[in-house]
This record gives C-alpha cells, structure tokens and sequence, in this order.
C-alpha cells in the first residue's frame, strides 16, 4: 500500500513540474511575441480610449506699463503761486503838509412842530360809494382837537356843475350816514368827470382851512370823494 501511495504522489509531482514547464514556456512566447498566444493582444490595450489629459490653465499675462490718462488737468501736476505780502507804505506828514481836517457829525436837529396857517387839515380817499354805480359826490366827516366829531362847520363846495363858481353851502353833521359830523354834496346820479374845490368856513366867513382840490374821472370804483378834516390848532 505504502508503494501505490508513493506512486500517486510521484505521478502528482510530475504533472504539476510539466504543468509548471508548460507555464513558463507560454510566458516565454508571450514575451517573445505578444500576439501569440496572449488572450490579451497589446493591440486591444491600445483601442481602449484613455482619458485625456486635462488642459493645464496659461495665465494672460498682464501689461507692466498703465497708460496715462490724457487728461491733463489731473495728470500733470500744477504748482500753486506763492502769495508774497504787500509792501505797506507807510507815509509821514512833514511840517509843510497841512492834514486834512474831517468833519465832525454835530447833535441831530431837533424836531419842530410847525403850525399850519388854519385850523383844519384835510386828505382826500376816492372810494366806490354805497350807492352803488348810478351816483357821484362828495362827502366827509369833521374831528376836533379830541378825535370827537365836530358838528355845525360849514362847508363850503364849489366847482364844475352841478355846484358851479357860486357854490353850495352845508353845515357838517347832516350826513349822519357816514358819521356823527358827516357832509355830503350830491354831484349826480352816475360817475363824472371834473374839478371842485372844499374850503371850511367860519361863521364870520373867514377860511378855518385850506381849499381843498377834487378830481374825478368818472371811474365808477371811484365816485366817492371822501375828506377827513382834522383840527390840529
């Protein structure tokens, strides 16, 4: 039995030697001509696409020089001028100079209160009257030395027609309308145009104030003569 055990195990040894013969030889021809016997041709290695290599990135190279800009205003630099000081002259007066001799401000004037020459002043307001367009006067109030009204002046009105050079006569406060001392001359029944003239009156018929001047121009927004005479002496 020992001897057909030591014969398998022979038989063995010799088949895996002849095996291992027939390896190397397969590799040596494999190696001498690849094509041979290789199941794997270097011809099919080739034909299996490889990855391309990745492009490697260039930087752009940039320009060492700027331009200048042309603008010459902030480009070129400006230099600015040196301010010298302003010589002074100084001048000295000498004996045969005489200066100048300035005038010296004196104390304002004092205000005096001149008198007018009658007792009454006056100003005229032309005005539309309450009567409306169809009308045309003259009318006014009268106020002593305390502002109060003053009744029973005569007021004397002369002029252009109706009232004519002779004139017309009326004591203030008959025209309570416009006031405590108010007068009215009635010139007609629409706007006019014309001169007349107002004078106050005394009862011994010297003048207690200046002629006054009316003038109208048939304006109907100004139909109205209105005189304020107030007493100032």
């Amino acid at each position: 039995m020992n001897t057909s055990r030591s014969r398998l195990l022979n038989t063995f040894t010799l088949v895996f030697l002849t095996l291992a013969l027939l390896v190397a030889v397969w590799y040596l021809v494999i190696f001498i001509a690849p094509n041979t016997l290789n199941p794997f041709p270097p011809s099919q290695l080739a034909e299996q696409p490889t990855a391309a290599p990745s492009p490697t990135p260039t930087e752009t190279p940039t320009p060492s020089h700027t331009p200048r800009s042309t603008n010459t205003a902030t480009d070129t630099p400006t230099s600015s001028p040196t301010l010298l000081p302003t010589p002074v002259v100084t001048r000295t007066l000498t004996g045969s100079e005489t200066p100048t001799p300035t005038a010296t401000e004196g104390p304002p004037p004092t205000a005096t209160n001149t008198r007018s020459p009658f007792n009454y002043v006056a100003r005229v307001e032309y005005q539309r009257s309450n009567y409306g367009l169809n009308w045309a006067g003259i009318a006014g109030l009268i106020f002593g030395l305390d502002n109060k009204h003053q009744t029973n002046i005569l007021v004397h009105a002369w002029g252009d027609p109706p009232l004519g050079p002779q004139g017309q006569d009326l004591p203030s406060g008959i025209a309570i309308q416009y006031g405590v001392s108010g007068f009215e001359f009635t010139l007609g029944d629409k706007p006019l145009s014309g001169e007349w003239s107002l004078q106050l009156l005394a009862d011994d018929g010297s003048a207690l104030s200046d002629v006054i001047r009316v003038e109208m121009s048939s304006d109907p927004r100004a139909n109205l003569a209105f005189i304020i005479f107030e007493q100032n002496h």
